[in-house]
């Protein structure tokens, strides 16, 4: 028997277009009691328009910043929505065409500019802009958006309304900057972006705490790394950070600096520039936090592709790095909108891997032994003849996760026990246990998809999993709308969930912001 249009599994479902914003709260209907204590504000940024008159945008990363607010106060839950005004929304909807390039998609000159300006056009690499649809940031008492590009979008907590628009490179010296910063609990924050030049290098920036006209005044370079190859750095999306030290991953995903400066000649997206090479090492660079100083030990992997980091910490002069690893970049080829539409899901070689960096390392230091000597992991680092720390990893379960995200709060850089993220197959919720390595599973139906999840601790938690899990589930099928998920951290079963009676876009990621 054929389903029939209107309930019908479609993958497409979930990577479409809302053409409707609600920037007036709707209420919801709540099923299951949600704790006295939860109130606050869930936010979820991720593209949300991906036609602008007769064009489409070709990648599920590209599509116009669609903001999102669920209300949680006194017992109820709204919704509203509102497209972030950026330079990139409103110019794109005065010209009804795209203007400018994304990740996966490549804009076209004008064609009534003049054939000088369409020529030129031709002579400028594409740039990513203020199309800020990945991820939020609290930067001195404020709220931002971000994306992969120098520019920051200031919003409206409550009325998610655009603000001023902020240019990291105003202030230091990098070209893009990545879109998970870490914000240490006094407000710091540390970032890492491309500085191009005749050295081309990967710059930590660190933005102290200020209040005033501009956020990142403050803004400074902590340390330059050189890349491993001038015209080939390696692609970025996160880092880790301990208390002492910042980790930052140089790994073999490529971006191609010629193919980008070609790219209109060759009529190709920015994606078309990344190279992977499994073959090449990867690189943990540590840099101590205090003098900027990189550690001239190298330390060196076999190659993986990472986006994002789950935590770090230090103990016992050895750093522990634990990340969402993917064995090749399926999830970046699979995530064309045309292989969406064929509605198929990807099939991720994706693990949670932990890697152990010894940091005592000096003339005396025995090679050709493993150098970690703490009992609970099984991952190992030995120095080789030539200087070089070699490591290997270890699977902390058969389940990998994406989006994974921890009690940020009150471990972020600390040993830490619990993550939690998005099954490989993306229908389901994962809570990985790094002390027993197992894992449990939150799955609704085949149809639902969760979202990134947001950990929200209990007042005076009596563990580091006290506290709830806020997630937007979305359906496949029209006839499920879709609803946010309150999940019980410590036991991982459902304690009440919000149905939203209009259209929502999936995200990237989310932020929760606790009301006073």
């Amino acid at each position: 028997m054929t389903a029939s249009p209107d309930t019908e599994s479609r993958l497409t479902n979930i990577f479409r277009s809302v053409r409707l914003e609600h920037p007036e709260p709707i209420e919801t209907k709540l099923t299951g009691n949600l704790p006295s204590w939860l109130n606050g504000s869930f936010l979820r940024n991720g593209p949300g328009l991906f036609e602008v008159g007769n064009q489409s945008y070709k990648h599920t990363f590209d599509g116009l910043a669609l903001l999102h607010r669920f209300k949680i106060h006194d017992g109820k839950i709204t919704y509203q929505s509102r497209f972030l005004r950026s330079d990139v929304y409103k110019n794109n909807m005065e010209a009804n065409r795209i203007l400018y390039s994304e990740f996966g998609t490549l804009s076209y000159p004008d064609p009534c500019k003049t054939i000088f300006q369409r020529l030129f056009w031709y002579f400028q690499p594409p740039t990513l802009e203020d199309n800020c649809n990945i991820n939020w940031l609290n930067l001195a008492d404020e709220l931002y958006v971000c994306t992969e590009s120098q520019y920051l979008r200031k919003v409206n907590p409550v009325t998610l309304e655009t603000g001023d628009k902020l240019d990291y490179s105003q202030y230091v010296s990098i070209n893009t900057a990545s879109a998970h910063p870490h914000t240490l609990p006094d407000g710091t924050v540390y970032n890492v972006g491309y500085s191009f030049g005749i050295t081309t290098t990967y710059n930590i920036i660190k933005i102290q705490p200020k209040t005033g006209h501009n956020a990142l005044e403050s803004a400074t370079i902590v340390c330059s790394i050189p890349t491993r190859y001038r015209l080939r750095p390696s692609y970025f999306h996160s880092f880790a950070i301990t208390a002492n030290f910042i980790v930052f991953l140089e790994q073999p995903l490529f971006v191609n600096v010629l193919k980008i400066a070609s790219a209109k000649f060759m009529g190709k997206s920015i994606n078309s520039a990344l190279e992977f090479d499994p073959q090449s090492p990867a690189i943990f660079h540590i840099i101590s936090r205090h003098s900027g100083k990189p550690s001239q030990i190298k330390y060196v992997a076999d190659g993986f592709f990472c986006f994002h980091h789950v935590n770090a910490y230090e103990e016992n002069n050895h750093i522990i790095i634990d990340l969402s690893a993917h064995t090749d970049i399926t999830i970046i080829q699979s995530t064309l909108l045309e292989k969406v539409q064929t509605n198929r899901k990807p099939i991720l070689d994706i693990g949670v891997r932990r890697y152990t960096i010894p940091i005592d390392i000096h003339q005396d230091t025995p090679v050709d032994i493993n150098l970690v000597g703490l009992e609970y992991t099984l991952s190992t680092a030995v120095l080789q003849q030539n200087g070089e720390v070699y490591l290997t990893w270890e699977s902390i379960t058969n389940t990998g996760i994406e989006l994974p995200i921890i009690n940020y709060e009150e471990y972020n850089g600390r040993k830490y026990r619990y993550a939690y993220g998005v099954s490989p197959t993306a229908d389901s919720l994962i809570k990985v246990d790094f002390e027993t390595k197992s894992c449990k599973e939150w799955k609704d139906t085949k149809y639902h998809y969760p979202g990134e999840v947001a950990f929200v601790t209990a007042p005076e938690p009596s563990s580091e999993d006290d506290g709830v899990l806020i997630s937007c589930i979305l359906s496949s099928r029209n006839d499920m709308p879709p609803y946010l998920l309150i999940l019980d951290a410590r036991t991982f079963e459902e304690i009440a969930r919000a149905e939203v009676s209009v259209a929502m876009a999936f995200a990237l990621h989310t932020m929760f912001i606790k009301h006073k």
